[in-house]
């Protein structure tokens, strides 16, 4: 399994301590994909005027200052990558001074703001205050801003038109959907003049306000390489199927909503769904979010229709999970951390499944690493083939439980 090694880590820390000892082990399969870094803390390669018709002239009035990537004053021009992306993770940190006002442009069309908020109460943060999706109403869910001459970062998560935002490691953005463009966006990519929409675009820095900073900016591109293709196809159900559940024969008791699809009756009144497609070794990518007041937030996700990774209400407060707990591999082993974004938010999850041995990551973070399941998790006396190929299982029989986002890329069978 390839992971990013501890040396190149130090490599790329050695000039600019990134503020993210919270995010340490987080690092998934480079199958999902790989990190590559925008910005070198030497030059602006790889950054170009993002208006070029309409901003400074044409010119890119950006320059490195003390390893930082900064507008040469404030009111000039906005700038954005070389490169296009799609669905990826981001990294970035950003210093403003008082009364500072910037912003992060997602595929050059979606702001994360940047504003001097430090200080203002939860209650009192507008669209317009740091961490908001600007102008559209997606306000932060907390304050997280430092002082002005701090450096801070966000982590943005970014798939499909949904967004989660992490501000110096506290979660502002809940994977809200966002499919508009915000105030000030890009709209051609100016290095071809095509007409930009919501679905791909570059990373764009705004320099058109106030003096701001960037450094330590990368970017991880997330289940775009060949072979990767979607598990649900974002509009109905047609892939799924509740085999011969006599509950179904109306119809699935699954719908789509907000951009997610969920189980309509949860309890003993639902029922389960599986793909119609079958997979032996994969990758694969999927986001849920479970509501614990309706049977405990109780769900699960099978892997070849014979193991679980569980779904459930987290215990909160700190507590470990248990072998039933969320991420667990149900009725055997518990997650080896403490990863779940808390009560009724969405949890991202990457799970390599190679033969019978089974990697997952929750939110980033390593939970389960090449564990073996000894027989099927709802049933210990059976015991799986090492390798076989079977459809994925949604549980939908006990409690509430939404998904979104769900990628595979099939792996090469075992022999």
């Amino acid at each position: 399994m390839k992971r990013l090694s501890l040396l190149l880590f130090c490599i790329f820390c050695v000039s600019n301590t990134p503020l993210a000892a919270a995010d340490e082990g987080r690092d998934i399969d480079a199958g999902f994909g790989e990190w590559k870094v925008l910005f070198d803390g030497k030059t602006t390669a790889g950054w170009q005027n993002a208006k070029p018709k309409r901003q400074a002239g044409g010119k890119n009035l950006w320059a490195v200052e003390d390893g930082s990537l900064a507008n040469i004053r404030g009111g000039v021009n906005d700038i954005c990558t070389v490169d296009e992306f799609t669905d990826y993770e981001l990294e970035i940190e950003y210093k403003i001074p008082a009364k500072g006002n910037s912003g992060v442009y997602l595929r050059g069309t979606c702001e994360v703001q940047i504003f001097d908020s430090f200080g203002k109460a939860d209650k009192d943060l507008s669209k317009a205050d740091a961490g908001a999706i600007y102008g559209v109403g997606y306000v932060a869910l907390k304050n997280a801003q430092k002082k002005p001459g701090e450096w801070n970062k966000y982590r943005i998560l970014h798939v499909g038109h949904r967004i989660t935002v992490w501000h110096n490691g506290v979660l502002i953005q809940d994977n809200v959907f966002q499919d508009q463009f915000t105030g000030s966006a890009m709209v051609v990519y100016p290095r071809t003049q095509r007409k930009l929409t919501a679905d791909k675009g570059p990373i764009m820095l705004q320099g058109d306000h106030g003096k701001v900073w960037y450094r330590n900016i990368r970017i991880r591109p997330l289940c775009t390489a060949k072979g990767w293709t979607p598990l649900w196809n974002g509009k109905d159900l047609s892939e799924f199927t509740a085999k011969n559940d006599r509950r179904a024969k109306k119809g699935l008791l699954w719908a789509v909503e907000d951009h997610a699809f969920t189980n309509t009756s949860a309890g003993g009144g639902g029922h389960d769904i599986w793909t119609k497609a079958s997979f032996g070794n994969f990758l694969v990518m999927y986001q849920y979010r479970a509501e614990p007041k309706i049977h405990g937030g109780n769900s699960g996700f099978y892997l070849r229709d014979q193991w679980e990774i569980q779904i459930h209400g987290p215990r909160g407060g700190g507590k470990r999970e248990s072998k039933h707990g969320d991420g667990a591999l149900y009725s055997y082993f518990p997650p080896a951390r403490l990863s779940n974004n808390g009560k009724n938010r969405w949890n991202t999850m990457c799970v390599k499944l190679v033969d019978n041995k089974i990697t997952v990551w929750q939110n980033g973070i390593l939970i389960h690493d090449n564990t073996t399941v000894p027989s099927r998790t709802d049933n210990h006396r059976v015991k799986p083939p090492v390798f076989s190929k079977k459809p994925f299982k949604l549980q939908g029989d006990h409690g509430k439980v939404w998904f979104t986002n769900m990628k595979i890329l099939p792996l090469p069978d075992s022999k």
